[in-house]
């Protein structure tokens, strides 16, 4: 359903694209001369009286001009703001990840079978003198000998 949908829109526009450009054409064979333009009365004191003749086709293809550059702008910045907002998405993903990878060792702390199954003797003997040695010293720093 929806593909027939997307086939009939795309059919109205290409249709309505060549009814347009025939209507013009047919516009611009009719009137393919020159034609006066007049500065509306508003602008006399700022621009003057000039007499100017534009060519009809010439004019025409400006217009036309402007509102396909117009169009063209809109649709640049939506997509510009479209691609913007996934930008942002994808870094806030990554800083949320980022922020847990850091947070890992106390979150996930490592299992019990990464430790060494019997104790070291010689690594608890030495952990038990720089922690006798660390209490003395805060003792001693408590009591303000120094």
């Amino acid at each position: 359903m929806i593909r027939w949908l997307r086939i009939v829109a795309t059919a109205t526009v290409v249709l309505s694209m060549v009814g347009i450009g025939v209507v013009v054409g047919l516009f611009l064979v009719a009137n393919s001369g020159w034609v006066a333009v007049d500065v509306p009365p508003w602008l006399v004191g700022l621009f003057g009286d000039p007499k100017m003749e534009v060519w009809l086709p010439g004019l025409i293809a400006g217009w036309l001009a402007v509102v396909f550059l117009t169009a063209v702008l809109l649709v640049w910045s939506l997509w510009y703001v479209w691609r913007r907002r996934q930008y942002e998405s994808l870094i806030g993903r990554l800083e949320r990840e980022l922020a847990r990878l850091r947070n890992l060792p106390f979150t996930e702390p490592a299992p019990l079978e990464d430790l060494p199954e019997r104790p070291d003797q010689g690594a608890a003997r030495l952990l038990a003198a720089l922690d006798a040695e660390t209490t003395e010293w805060d003792e001693d720093e408590l009591r303000g000998n120094d």
